[in-house]
This record gives structure tokens, C-alpha cells and sequence, in this order.
């Protein structure tokens, strides 16, 4: 092999090393997370779904009964963040949707309950459930 030839192996091998080693490791994770409303009185358990995509940092609240209620998500970034809210009351088989942009790091809590003639159904929340924003615990 000639020297021209060794030296550009040599450049095109140290070049795709350094393209390796300067490549960021890949770890973040699209994962969902899910709260579903309790059973309380008329209503069913799973009536409601509030749903958290890590990917995209997605927010979905959602009618999953033909109750009449609506379903009320709720989110926070970090357990004493402040409380925002999606609602929903376009029926059985929609679901409200609300694209935000957090920070990788972040901690993030949802909880789902049903709301009807505008009074939210305590009985019905869930507790608040634990995801992230990269998708990994």
C-alpha cells in the first residue's frame, strides 16, 4: 500500500474514532406514565386518564366512561411545584392535550380526577404519580 494510501486510512480511522467517542451517550427513554381516576359512587375506576409522555413532554387528559363528567388532570414539575391543570369535557374516547417543554432533569407528578357541572369529584382523584422527563427513573 502506498504512503498515500496508509495516511488517509489513518485520517479517515482517527476521524470516525473521534466522531465515536465525541457521540453522546443516548439516554434518555420515551416512556409514559399514567393516573387513573378511582371508582367513587356512580362513577367507575379508570373513568379518566390523565398521561404523561416523556417524549416530546406530551400532557393528555382523557375520557375514557360515558359517565357525563369530565376528566381534570393536573401536573406539577418537582413535589411542591406549582399545580397546573388540563380538562377535558368533550366526551368518551377524547382526550385534552397540552405539548410543554421541560427540562430533561425534571421530576414530574400527575393525578387524574372527574369533574361534573364544574365541581371536581374528590373521590375520584388519584394519587399523584411519579414520572420523568427523560423517561428514566
Amino acid at each position: 500500500m502506498s504512503i498515500l494510501g496508509k495516511r488517509l486510512l489513518t485520517a479517515a480511522g482517527a476521524g470516525a474514532a473521534a466522531i465515536v467517542l465525541a457521540a453522546p451517550p443516548a439516554l434518555a427513554a420515551d416512556t409514559s406514565y399514567y393516573a387513573d381516576t378511582r371508582s367513587s359512587g356512580d362513577y367507575l375506576y379508570q373513568a379518566g386518564t390523565m398521561r404523561f409522555d416523556s417524549a416530546g413532554d406530551h400532557f393528555y387528559a382523557c375520557d375514557n366512561w360515558s359517565d357525563g363528567a369530565g376528566v381534570i388532570g393536573y401536573w406539577k414539575v418537582g413535589s411542591g411545584g406549582t399545580v397546573h391543570s388540563l380538562y377535558n369535557g368533550n366526551g368518551i374516547g377524547t382526550c385534552a392535550h397540552s405539548n410543554q417543554d421541560l427540562a430533561e432533569s425534571a421530576t414530574i407528578y400527575i393525578k387524574a380526577c372527574l369533574r361534573d357541572d364544574g365541581d371536581v369529584k374528590e373521590g375520584t382523584c388519584s394519587d399523584w404519580v411519579k414520572g420523568y422527563a427523560d423517561g428514566i427513573p
